[in-house]
């Protein structure tokens, strides 16, 4: 009788424990669920912006190209050229915790915790794209404050504030120092290059990984 009271006790436990990991890891995957759907939209906002750098780096390597750079109006020559930064950042409220606390062991569901430390493997990645590009940005930025008229454009106090009509009247030359334009060009293609092949398909594959990581925890995880 003895025996069987112990081995009782120890079954309870066991009991007790196991409902319990589970509602921790329902709560977890819930507020993780939470964390990646702002990621999700973080992402779609960064290539969005990334885009616009992209498509305009092409156009603006295409137009060289042709020679036809400086028949351009000067508003849209200054356009073109100024590329913008594109930062990332990564929700880890919960990611921390699962971290910290080796919570990661709660879920049941290997395709899930797997892709999750891909999710984490690639944040590593992704800022090491975006640092790489930031630093090909500033070299192009430190080379176009000396070509174009982008501080008197963009920063002269009687313009901040103006909408593109009262810029267009403004008596100004885009290209202040063409001598610079070939220097200029090539920190443009390193950046584009940056920017196309590295950065946002790293970001691409964020954006579909936690797409992804979503519609599977609210499937194995549903709210009740």
């Amino acid at each position: 009788m003895i025996f069987l009271a112990v081995t009782m006790g120890f079954f309870a436990e066991s009991l007790r424990e196991y409902f319990g990991d589970r509602q921790k890891e329902t709560e977890y995957m819930h507020s993780l669920a939470e964390d990646l759907k702002k990621d999700t939209a973080t992402l779609h906002y960064s290539i969005r912006r990334l885009q616009r750098d992209i498509d305009n780096g092409h156009e603006l390597m295409v137009l060289f190209a042709k020679n036809e750079l400086s028949s351009q109006i000067d508003l849209r020559i200054l356009d073109l050229t100024v590329a913008h930064s594109v930062d990332i950042i990564f929700n880890d409220r919960t990611s921390s915790q699962l971290k910290s606390s080796g919570s990661i062991r709660l879920i049941r569901h290997r395709n899930i915790s797997d892709s999750l430390s891909q999710y984490w493997n690639n944040e590593i990645e992704i800022m090491q794209a975006h640092d790489k590009f930031e630093n090909f940005r500033e070299k192009q930025h430190d080379i176009g404050f000396k070509t174009f008229s982008w501080y008197w454009a963009f920063f002269s106090p009687q313009l901040m504030g103006a909408d593109s009509s009262v810029i267009k009247t403004m008596p100004f030359k885009a290209i202040i120092n063409p001598g610079n334009m070939n220097e200029f060009m090539s920190a443009s293609g390193n950046l584009f290059n940056e920017a196309t092949y590295q950065y946002e398909p790293s970001l691409e594959k964020q954006l579909a990984l936690g797409t992804w990581l979503i519609e599977k925890i609210h499937k194995e995880y549903p709210s009740k």
